[in-house]
């Protein structure tokens, strides 16, 4: 597996021990579609309670910050929750726009004691950008995951991602 880049073993990075399963990362007044992603943290098909998870992403632009820099590590979009009892997860928040060419995703830190930290990518496997790079043949980075999307009858739009969880090797 990849290692996950120092930064984001940083402490501002773990949910907190008594952070809910389910989190809103982006209000009603924030501008995009809605967004919910669902999933459940497993190890060997056995669900893991009390996983964090430290969901990020960039704004409907495309932009983390609004301050020129546009820094993933210090995105606004952010929010840290961990799985409940049957390893659940879920936030609500709003669509990513793409960026420089690379297709519209959200970033999750994934830790847990006795399993190996993770950081991986959710792509939006509509999203254009995604569809024309793999017509011509780009692939994809192991610690991306490309998943369908759906859309309910009020127009929010859905994901679902389990995270397979790997154990510490020592």
């Amino acid at each position: 597996p990849l290692q996950i880049p120092p930064a984001y073993l940083a402490p501002r990075y773990l949910a907190p021990s008594d952070a809910p399963s389910h989190i809103v990362i982006a209000g009603t007044s924030e501008r995009g579609d809605r967004f919910v992603v669902t999933g459940t943290a497993l190890a060997n098909g056995r669900p893991v309670p009390g996983v964090s998870i430290y969901a990020f992403h960039a704004d409907a632009d495309g932009f983390y910050t609004r301050d020129g820099r546009n820094s993933d590590e210090n995105a606004r979009l952010f929010g840290t929750l961990r799985t409940d009892a049957n390893g659940r997860y879920s936030y609500e928040t709003i669509r990513p726009g793409p960026y420089g060419g690379v297709s519209a995703h959200f970033h999750h830190v994934v830790k847990a004691t006795g399993y190996q930290p993770r950081l991986f990518d959710l792509w939006l496997g509509d999203d254009p950008v995604l569809v024309r790079n793999r017509i011509s043949g780009q692939n994809v980075p192991p610690e991306i995951f490309i998943r369908p999307v759906t859309r309910d009858a009020r127009g929010v739009w859905h994901a679902t991602h389990d995270i397979e969880m790997l154990p510490e090797t020592n």
